[in-house]
């Protein structure tokens, strides 16, 4: 991986640390997009070197740390639409009653 795509995947990580530390799991899918791109042009690339590998390690655990955040948020809003549906029944009587 030339010097300049090395860079790009530490900036890779270095950004998603922190969009991961700030919470900002809206800007987590231009990153993962962004990635993406970076992962298919070195899908062609020669042998990694040494750099390259550390770099691209650095980025996979970042990438590993946002995943675990988006899930974490998933199940937050999950558990959330399980309540509110859980207790539509009575929202609506009361709604209803109220009218």
């Amino acid at each position: 991986m030339p010097a300049d795509e090395r860079a790009h995947a530490l900036d890779l990580a270095r950004r998603l640390h922190e969009r991961i530390q700030a919470g900002d799991v809206a800007a987590l899918s231009a990153l993962d997009r962004e990635i993406g791109t970076l992962l298919i042009g070195l899908a062609g690339a020669r042998p990694l070197d040494a750099g390259t590998r550390s770099a691209c390690a650095l980025l996979q655990a970042a990438h590993q740390r946002a995943l675990a955040l988006v899930r974490r948020e998933h199940d937050a809003v999950q558990a959330q639409l399980l309540d509110l549906c859980a207790h539509r029944g009575g929202r609506d009587a009361y709604a209803f009653a109220a009218d």
